[in-house]
């Protein structure tokens, strides 16, 4: 998605804005712009040595770095750098002074820029014929050639990846498990009074790392599965938390406050209690749904190579 600020900082270095991203070259390197959730992503296409990706690295790495261009995460790869610009009040200043900065940057640590074929690292000649290939989001100028062995290769890679084995089952109960322990966490928190809402991210963590854990694979099922997961163990842990506290408070046995529980939403004199149970979840589960989101979002970008998504722009 390209949003106003952006089409605008398109508009006025020359760049074009087609299937949900601004491209075009800046300082001499491809550079694609594009806009996610609370953040604004920049990717410079290039290609890197192992010399200057350990430089690169090293750089970003340092607070300064980060806190200056507000830098929330970066990922390189042989053919170029992703940035993930966290997007508050101000976000469009900041990125006009980083993209002043990053091409002489990456110059002068020997990143070599646009002119070159992130396909073959060759040289593209002014003879040469050549064109704009968007390739996981990102754009890359490469040899008329190169293009069409890379689509070639999307097309293996895209059906090897919807025919491999998902281990959606496995994939399934490690979510579960992983929810059921974070559900734990937050009955123990709920019942000795602690806020717990915040805790309910570490539901959608856990059933995550459950799922990863297990052997579940990436594939479009993952999402919802997490999700699903996540809202049964907020729920799961809500209701423990309950029946631990009237255990405690009427001091009877696990089956008979496992049945006071489903009792008090029955009688109306007790609506302030399903009140509270309604509120406390609803909060919960909001949190727990943006932990796993959280999550699932980074997990997405380190497994990015599952399948290799091509198109041609021009």
């Amino acid at each position: 998605m390209v949003a106003k600020g952006l089409k605008d900082y398109a508009n006025e270095k020359g760049l074009k804005v087609s299937d949900g991203i601004a491209y075009g070259v800046i300082g001499g390197y491809m550079v694609t712009l594009k806009e996610g959730y609370g953040i604004k992503e920049i990717s410079v296409s290039g290609a890197f040595t192992d010399e200057s990706a350990r430089k690169v690295t090293e750089f970003f790495q340092t607070q300064g770095a980060k806190k200056e261009y507000r830098v929330a995460s970066f990922s390189l790869m042989r053919e170029g750098i992703i940035f993930e610009i966290t997007d508050t009040i101000g976000t469009m200043k900041v990125i006009k002074a980083f993209l002043e900065f990053l091409p002489n940057f990456l110059r002068q640590n020997g990143v070599l820029g646009d002119g070159f074929c992130t396909a073959c690292g060759n040289q593209i000649e002014a003879a040469d014929a050549s064109r704009i290939v968007l390739i996981n989001g990102m754009a890359h100028r490469v040899h008329d050639g190169c293009s069409g062995s890379l689509m070639e290769r999307a097309n293996v890679e895209q059906a090897r990846h919807e025919t491999e084995e998902k281990n959606l089952g496995k994939g399934v109960l490690g979510a579960v498990l992983g929810a059921l322990l974070g559900g734990l966490v937050w009955a123990v928190a709920y019942y000795i009074g602690y806020f717990f809402a915040i805790i309910g991210a570490l539901i959608g963590f856990l059933a995550v790392k459950g799922y990863e854990k297990l052997g579940g694979k990436v594939c479009k099922a993952k999402m919802p599965i997490i999700l699903i997961a996540t809202l049964f163990g907020a729920i799961f842990g809500q209701f423990v938390g309950d029946v631990a506290t009237i255990m405690v408070a009427w001091e009877c046995s696990l089956v008979d406050a496992i049945f006071s529980f489903f009792y008090l939403f029955q009688d109306p004199e007790y609506a302030d209690f399903v009140s509270g149970f309604c509120v406390d979840l609803a909060l919960g589960s909001l949190f727990a749904i943006l932990g796993a989101i959280g999550v699932l979002k980074k997990t997405s970008k380190e497994n990015k190579g599952a399948a290799l998504s091509t198109k041609i722009l021009e």
